[in-house]
């Protein structure tokens, strides 16, 4: 039984792991690769460090200042920001892929996307998408209490004339998996149509919130006629992507300017789509539900550091370690034997 469970452990698990691996890494290094960056709500550095505004979420927000520094780079390094009807024409063979494309997203809507973001877009003549809940629950609302806010109709509208792509993050800011298909179908549906009424443009993209990922959302998404749909699925698309399940890039509050460049490269993002499978875990076991109760639970002060995606890369590397050690000892328990 012993022999049997080490052989299990050490050789047949850690075998569907190298598979796994080199998937990512093969789907990471296509010439297709486009990175989809990830950004929520910005926060002023200079207020929060004057403790003129709470800064306690660190994979959620990012700092203006390091916004700044991240769009300048993309200009500086040659990258050309794409939105996702330009990524349909080019998947489609209507339009040439630029040498260095990107997309930035935004999710939720906030009102900093707003006041921080976009000058800064402007200024470098950048393209992004925001996903808006046009009418956030309360749930929402309480989080960003006292830190930010959300855009309004005309701000929305200002930013759509400007080339900015208001699309759909359900109506609500709601767990899709948790609704019957008849209220998440209504979720899908008035959203597309109220931002469609507010911005007179298409919604044709939606980003799934809150890790409300699965096959019947997925399902329910198609039917309600979304031509993509991003979920928590992390690394850069290619042209194999499933355009209903695209995963994205989370930018991080504490990243570095050159952790952001890595970011944008095969290597980093391979790692990144690896940290993000293994992240995914407690959701594929036990739904969104469950694995928000888990992310309560070890986010706490103590170990809440050891989730920043930088130091989340040590701690596999020193598991993998450990684990390889484990490997060698049952080897030579073996020929021992």
């Amino acid at each position: 039984m012993f022999v049997v469970l080490g052989i299990l452990i050490f050789f047949i698990i850690p075998s569907l792991a190298i598979v796994v691996m080199l998937r990512c890494v093969y789907l990471e290094y296509r010439w297709d690769r486009v990175p989809i960056l990830l950004y929520h709500r910005l926060i002023s550095r200079d207020r929060a460090e004057r403790g003129l505004v709470r800064d306690d979420e660190m994979i959620w927000v990012s700092y203006d200042t390091s916004f700044a520094e991240q769009m300048a780079y993309l200009r500086e390094a040659g990258y050309t920001a794409l939105c996702f009807d330009d990524y349909l024409a080019i998947r489609a063979g209507q339009r040439p892929m630029p040498p260095k494309p990107v997309i930035l997203t935004f999710d939720d809507g906030y009102l900093s996307n707003y006041t921080i973001a976009y000058p800064v877009l402007k200024k470098y003549g950048y393209k992004a998408t925001v996903f808006v809940s046009p009418e956030p629950d309360e749930h929402t609302r309480q989080l960003i209490e006292g830190i930010d806010g959300f855009l309004d109709t005309a701000q929305i509208c200002e930013m759509v004339d400007q080339g900015v792509s208001i699309q759909s993050h359900t109506l609500t800011h709601c767990v899709l998996t948790e609704l019957s298909d008849e209220a998440a179908m209504f979720e899908l549906a008035e959203s597309r149509r109220k931002l469609a009424e507010m911005t007179g443009r298409p919604v044709d993209h939606i980003a799934i919130p809150r890790a409300g990922y699965s096959w019947r959302v997925k399902r329910l998404v198609k039917e309600a006629g979304y031509k993509t749909a991003c979920c928590n699925n992390k690394g850069s698309a290619n042209g194999l992507s499933d355009l209903l399940a695209l995963p994205r890039i989370v930018i991080e509050r504490d990243m570095s300017i050159e952790d952001f460049a890595r970011c944008l490269m095969p290597r980093a993002s391979t790692m990144l789509r690896i940290v993000g499978n293994i992240k995914r875990i407690p959701e594929r076991i036990g739904g969104a539900h469950f694995a928000r109760k888990v992310r309560n639970v070890l986010y706490i002060k103590p170990f809440r550091p050891l989730f920043q995606t930088r130091n989340l890369k040590k701690v596999i590397a020193i598991f993998a370690l450990a684990y390889l050690s484990g490997s060698l000892w049952f080897i030579w328990y073996l020929m021992a034997g």
